[in-house]
């Protein structure tokens, strides 16, 4: 594929992720957090327990916004701080049990929503979503750093 095949399947694409994220999301909405919040959940739902500094830094923010989010977190009783196994001066941030007990039936009750839309869809339409799978994992563990060579205006050949 080329770059211009690439670009033209980004401005296929692209546009309609968010949509899809959010018609998940809408369907059935989560609990009262921020956005903020939700998205330090996810991150410690896929990583585990962190140092605040390393939380910060996945969610690109500041280490005092991110210590911000965690204290509202740490209030809800849905994450909670602990020394480090590996070093008893530092903390880790981690979700409490009542916090995986939510996260997990907020990802349930979004599953079965969103496996009632993918019912209506005919066989073959499900069979591409399904063969996609892959591939959008591929992309996803490209992660969003980005290498300077790669951004627009710096591709050769390209006057963006």
């Amino acid at each position: 594929m080329s770059f211009d095949e690439s670009l033209q399947l980004s401005r296929e694409l692209r546009p309609m992720l968010p949509r899809l994220y959010h018609l998940s999301r809408r369907r059935i909405p989560g609990w009262d957090l921020t956005t903020s919040q939700s998205s330090a959940m996810s991150t410690l739902v896929d990583r585990g327990p962190l140092r605040m500094s390393e939380l910060a830094a996945l969610e690109g923010v500041q280490l005092p916004s991110a210590t911000s989010v965690v204290n509202g977190l740490v209030k809800l009783g849905l994450v909670e701080r602990r020394a480090d196994p590996a070093d008893r001066r530092a903390v880790v941030i981690d979700l409490t049990p009542k916090g995986r007990r939510q996260v997990d039936e907020l990802v349930d009750r979004r599953n079965h929503s969103f496996a009632l839309l993918l019912d209506r869809l005919d066989e073959q339409d499900r069979r591409l979503l399904e063969d996609a799978v892959p591939a959008v994992a591929r992309l996803l563990s490209l992660g969003p750093d980005m290498p300077e060579a790669d951004q627009p205006g710096n591709r050769p050949g390209t006057d963006d």
